[in-house]
């Protein structure tokens, strides 16, 4: 119950006040090419994880599926700043995770886990095609990454061993981002993006449709499907997972 009364009030946080959330979400095209236009966005991603996740060694499997993320996750926070001006077109996005899960190795023994991640992310893009209602950009930034994996090995009431570590790097990534006006409310945008390359993770790839509400010249309601995979190994701290799940966002137009 604490843990679904702190996602509960995460999720009145993050809807009503658009400064603390995360996610390179919809942001309208700007009219004047010769003025950017800025917007924010704060959303929940109700994520799942599955994957296996390893420190110093020892490895487990994690599978955390719609049904389990209140049970499971123990705090998430999300923001985006995004900005156009003509073809040209920026993101800063940042997310922070917190999830636990238990797995059971034997008949007597089982495995804890728990999961922080922090991500933070910047990139640049170009409108490359334009239509009457779309548009197509593409971009490319670094991602960087924080991760902290903790391993406890217990009988069903005592511990046993604890294995906890941490890792932090930088992935290059590129991307594409087409974003089409269904009506005058509604607007659907697809992202995607692969990176890593073996500069820090192996590979890195991650994907988004978003459908955008607009309720006001300045705000709209952002409700969509995200997907984020990395392939991560070093010295025994693997995290080969994937994040998947659905959200609900909140966008404002800043200018």
């Amino acid at each position: 119950m604490k843990r679904k009364s702190r996602i509960f009030l995460s999720l009145l946080l993050l809807i009503f006040f658009p400064v603390s959330g995360l996610s390179p979400l919809e942001a309208a095209e700007n009219e004047d090419s010769s003025q950017w236009t800025f917007s924010t966005t704060s959303y929940v991603w109700f994520s799942g994880l599955n994957g296996t996740v390893g420190v110093k060694g020892h490895k487990a499997r994690v599978s955390l599926g719609f049904s389990d993320i209140l049970s499971n996750m123990d705090a998430s926070g999300m923001l985006s700043f995004q900005g156009h001006n003509g073809n040209q077109y920026f993101f800063f996005d940042g997310m922070y995770l917190d999830m636990s899960d238990s797995e059971q190795i034997s008949h007597s023994l089982f495995t804890d886990i728990e999961m922080t991640t922090t991500r933070l992310q910047a990139a640049w893009g170009v409108r490359v095609k334009e239509w009457d209602t779309s548009s197509l950009h593409i971009f490319t930034g670094l991602r960087y990454w924080n991760l902290k994996n903790e391993l406890t090995i217990r009988t069903a009431s005592t511990p046993l061993e604890r294995f906890s570590d941490t890792e932090s790097w930088l992935d290059p990534f590129l991307g594409i981002r087409y974003a089409t006006r269904l009506s005058p409310n509604l607007t659907l945008v697809a992202m995607i993006d692969a990176g890593g390359f073996g500069v820090g993770s192996n590979f890195t790839w991650g994907g988004m449709v978003d459908l955008s509400w607009k309720l006001s010249e300045r705000t709209s309601i952002e409700v969509g499907y995200r997907y984020l995979y990395v392939d991560y190994e070093n010295n025994g701290f693997i995290m080969d997972a994937y994040n998947d799940g659905v959200f609900i966002g909140f966008s404002w137009k800043l200018r």
